[in-house]
């Protein structure tokens, strides 16, 4: 059984909205996970004023006795 909803005029079933948020998810996830890879490299290979970033998350990873040299 479908249920049909009415937006913009449009008919939609209700497996096209499902769909709809499932695309919608995936791209938030990528774009998140894009988000994180650029702050980890970036505060991995900060250096001069943003050195502090650097060293803090270093002393982050040792203080959750994560391995990182």
């Amino acid at each position: 059984m479908t249920t049909e909803t009415s937006i913009s005029g449009e008919t939609l079933t209700s497996e096209v909205i499902k769909s709809g948020v499932s695309s919608h998810r995936m791209t938030v996830g990528a774009l998140m996970l894009l988000v994180g890879a650029v702050l980890i490299f970036a505060v991995g290979f900060a250096q001069g004023a943003g050195g502090f970033l650097h060293n803090a998350a270093h002393d982050t990873r040792h203080a959750v006795t994560f391995p990182c040299h």
